[in-house]
């Protein structure tokens, strides 16, 4: 027998246990009594428009519940016991303040429709892959999804060494540097996002913007799409670790020493979530030999009157130290760049030598 339950008592003392549909919308109800999970014969339960923040993890003893409905109550989390829920075909939790889904959601294999609308989903469960590959999902603003696509969600984005870098004029560049941060968007069509996360091309939000004005649809690159495929590139970017920081040490070696440090710090503001400032100070030591010979080969082309003032400015950026220095001051007088090489520095420039301070000399 089919019975439909319109009204209970304000803190459920008695619920009939021969029920299998339960509709309660707009009662004000805050919470659920772990007894619920004694209504064996429950398929249906809509408790939607009612001031739950949290359900009984009894829930999970309603084997044969096919349709939960929970919209717009104020639930932050679902117990774990949703899992047990074998037979439930429809899950619908929109318009509540979730942030993620039970660990062992994958287990509902007759789910074949989620509805997460106004939820803020920031992760979702390595478990998920396992829901039915039919399954409807509806997020952001009733968009409507397929597992697969929703899954892409929350792949972490990945800009490899292969990713095509567009600035705002919408043309190449090689530096991801010459896109800001928050300027960083792409197209998402499943053609401009490979499975795991990696995007094939990311786009300065300018150049887009530049470009869809006065359009309703555009085409890039291959990609047919709207203003509402433009996405903004995840903040938490995963690249190829090893080939970043090699892209890092090639640059560091082709800059200049007055713009070295510069540019060693805007790459530090602007890193990816899986290279931290460690690693590039690691770049950065291992470029020592190539700085140091940067700088002997100006010396080399500087006026002798010259060479103590330029070693005293690489020392101040901290390009060198003063065993450096003296390192350095030797390879000059090997090189005979020091006049009178042969002849001892007077007294003035031997105490020089020791001191953490490199004093003008005749010599260099």
């Amino acid at each position: 027998m089919s019975v439909l339950i319109k009204a209970a008592r304000s803190e459920f003392e008695a619920w009939p246990k021969y029920a299998d549909r339960i509709v309660l919308p707009s009662k004000g109800i805050t919470r659920l009594p772990e007894n619920i999970g004694k209504l064996t014969n429950l398929t249906h339960l809509d408790l939607s428009e009612n001031k739950l923040t949290t359900l009984p993890n009894s829930i999970g003893k309603l084997k044969k519940l096919e349709t939960l409905i929970l919209d717009d109550n104020e639930l932050t989390s679902l117990p774990e016991s949703i899992e047990e829920l074998e037979n439930l075909t429809l899950l619908s939790v929109r318009y509540n303040q979730l942030t993620e889904l039970p660990k062992n959601i994958g287990k509902l294999k007759k789910l074949r429709e989620l509805r997460l609308d106004d939820n803020v989903i920031k992760k979702i469960p390595e478990s998920f892959k396992n829901l039915p590959d039919n399954l409807h999902i509806t997020y952001n603003d009733d968009r409507s999804y397929s597992k697969r696509q929703f899954m892409k969600l929350f792949i972490k984005q990945r800009i490899s060494n292969n990713t095509e870098l567009f600035n705002n004029a919408i043309s190449k560049t090689n530096r991801i540097s010459n896109i800001p941060v928050n300027k960083r968007v792409y197209i998402h069509k499943n053609s401009n996002v490979k499975n795991n996360g990696t995007l094939r091309r990311v786009y300065h939000k300018n150049g887009i913007n530049g470009y869809m004005r006065g359009r309703t649809q555009g085409r890039l690159h291959g990609n047919v799409f709207t203003k509402q495929n433009v996405e903004p590139v995840n903040k938490e970017i995963i690249v190829n670790r090893s080939v970043y920081l090699k892209n890092i040490k090639n640059r560091l070696r082709n800059t200049s020493l007055n713009n070295f440090n510069n540019t060693a710090n805007r790459i530090k503001s602007n890193l990816p979530s899986n290279v931290s400032r460690t690693d590039v100070n690691s770049v950065i030591s291992s470029l020592k030999p190539a700085i140091i010979s940067k700088i002997l080969n100006k010396l080399k082309n500087s006026p002798p009157n010259n060479r103590l003032r330029i070693m005293n400015d690489m020392k101040k950026k901290g390009l060198m130290n003063q065993s450096d220095v003296e390192a350095m001051k030797k390879k000059l007088m090997k090189l005979n760049f020091i006049r009178n090489s042969k002849k001892s520095p007077p007294k003035t420039i031997r105490a020089g030598l020791n001191s953490n301070i490199v004093r003008k000399s005749p010599y260099i």
